[in-house]
């Protein structure tokens, strides 16, 4: 098994719909796993704006039977600036009563700064070969991503995964985890757990445990 130490660094300000409130639209401080295993371009979509439907187990099996697993990522450092956005009335988008007068439309909008940080791990059965660049969120932000291979050894104990994991992915049951509510699936961060898993020698002194078998489940 190999395993890969993701730090990205964002270039440009970028935005996911994680949270919608009103007209106030709010990027989550996490990345999903789903997003970043599209961005890092170990698998494709063929979703586009006239399905809109996004076909995750037919594309993330192929993952699974190679035997590579992404996790979500976790902000290292990271600002967030809120702007307000306007423009004209769009009777081409929803159905309206014809007006004479130009009602703007507007609302408020939560973005990730650039110079922000996050960092990620990628498991896999063979040895892989990750992007430099990649495109991040809705306004394709280009990132930067360095990556480094960790030592990794198994075990099998209590132990405490301090980084966010998908919900749905995990192999056996949390005893005790703080939840984070954002779509498409919630995530499971400082989750307990008893049993196999994968110690990552991040540094010196960093180690991250994680649950052995981790894969996409829908």
């Amino acid at each position: 098994m190999f395993a890969y130490h993701l730090d990205i660094h964002l270039h440009d300000l970028m935005y996911y719909a994680s949270r919608e409130l009103g007209r106030m639209y709010i990027s989550e401080r996490y990345i999903h796993n789903y997003a970043l295993t599209y961005a890092l371009g170990l698998v494709h979509s063929s979703y586009h704006d006239l399905i809109q439907v996004p076909k995750y187990q037919e594309e993330l099996e192929v993952l699974n039977e190679a035997g590579v697993y992404v996790t979500p990522a976790k902000p290292l450092k990271i600002t967030t600036s809120t702007h307000t956005f306007k423009f004209a009335d769009n009777r081409y988008q929803v159905k309206m009563e014809q007006s004479s007068v130009n009602i703007p439309t507007f609302g408020r909008i939560t973005e990730i700064n650039p110079e922000s940080r996050y960092e990620a791990f990628v498991f896999s059965a063979k040895e892989l070969e990750l992007p430099k660049w990649i495109r991040l969120g809705k306004w394709m932000s280009k990132s930067e991503v360095k990556t480094k291979v960790v030592d990794i050894t198994e075990g099998k104990k209590p132990f405490t995964t301090l980084h966010p994991l998908n919900g749905l992915d995990l192999p056996i049951q949390a005893q005790l985890y703080d939840l984070v509510n954002m779509p498409p699936v919630s995530l499971v961060e400082n989750a307990r757990f008893e049993g196999e898993c994968y110690s990552l020698k991040i540094g010196e002194k960093e180690t991250k445990v994680f649950p052995k078998g981790m894969r996409y489940t829908f």
